[in-house]
């Protein structure tokens, strides 16, 4: 089989200023150059050769649970929860628990937060 890697995310997003604002504070991804050529998207680097595009657009009926999310591993999970405590963005666990960490049976450690459009991210330490 062909050797595979994510290369990006897209989400549709109703404000894209909000958004990409809240991606830069939040996780602290850098805006990279975006090659599409349009003024309504915008992309971030997560490293590797990998981003995030945010394109504004009609939201339409887009519903999302938690259960639908991506996940971006950081190589210090302590500093990265110290960094959203420290911008106020409220993040929890699985079970909706604000302030708390989700532990799988393996002990990865991670913590889900919510977008200015209500995507889920997860945020674990499995880097």
């Amino acid at each position: 089989m062909v050797a595979l890697r994510l290369n990006h995310v897209s989400l549709r997003v109703r404000d894209l200023a909000a958004s990409a604002k809240f991606y830069q504070d939040a996780l602290q991804l850098p805006e990279i150059a975006c090659a599409a050529g349009k003024p309504n998207i915008r992309w971030f680097g997560l490293g590797e050769g990998q981003s995030l595009h945010l394109i504004e657009g009609d939201f339409g009926k887009t519903f999302v649970t938690m259960s639908t999310h991506f996940c971006i591993s950081t190589t210090d999970f302590a500093q990265a929860l110290q960094h959203l405590s420290s911008k106020g963005i409220p993040f929890g666990n699985l079970a909706g628990e604000i302030g708390k960490e989700h532990v799988r049976a393996d002990g990865q450690r991670s913590v889900y937060l919510k977008d200015p459009d209500g995507y889920w991210i997860e945020v674990n330490g499995d880097y």
